[in-house]
């Protein structure tokens, strides 16, 4: 598959993943907070683990770790205004502009370099469960992967 293929199946998976993440933040930030890294845990691993999802996703990270484009393109997903999880994160709260990182964080009200310790957590996760396969990461239940990430992740979302 070619570097630009394997980019743009990337980039829909990112958008149903980002879609996904947004839904999920929008509703712990209008009810639940103290659920909300189960809740955006939930939804990264109903995305990761359909498997007509997950081979699309699998590209998009490997062309991340391939390529600038690719590169570019996870940058953007992960923290600009142009993210999907950002943008569909705003409108779902009602904001009417583009939000980033910054702003998201200012909106937690923790330091934006928390939410980067966040998504490290889950792409470390994404990467022992679905590329390196290593056990018992890679078996366990999506219930046992929010019981032991869930905790670290909602502490860096919450401050």
């Amino acid at each position: 598959m070619s570097e630009t293929t394997e980019i743009d199946a990337g980039s829909a998976a990112l958008t149903a993943l980002g879609g996904a993440l947004a839904q999920a933040g929008a509703a712990s930030l209008t009810g639940q907070r103290e659920r909300m890294a189960e809740g955006l845990l939930r939804a990264s691993l109903k995305q990761w683990e359909d498997p007509q999802i997950r081979p699309r996703l699998l590209e998009g990270l490997l062309a991340a770790l391939t390529s600038e484009a690719g590169a570019a393109q996870m940058r953007d997903f992960m923290s600009s205004q142009s993210s999907q999880i950002f943008t569909q994160l705003g409108k779902a709260l009602g904001v009417s502009q583009a939000m980033d990182i910054n702003q998201v964080a200012e909106l937690l009200e923790v330091p934006a370099l928390n939410i980067n310790a966040a998504q490290a957590q889950v792409w470390g996760l994404v990467v022992l469960r679905y590329i390196v396969e290593l056990e018992p990461v890679a078996s366990a239940t999506a219930d046992d992967i929010v019981d032991v990430f869930a905790p670290t992740i909602q502490r860096y979302l919450v401050g």
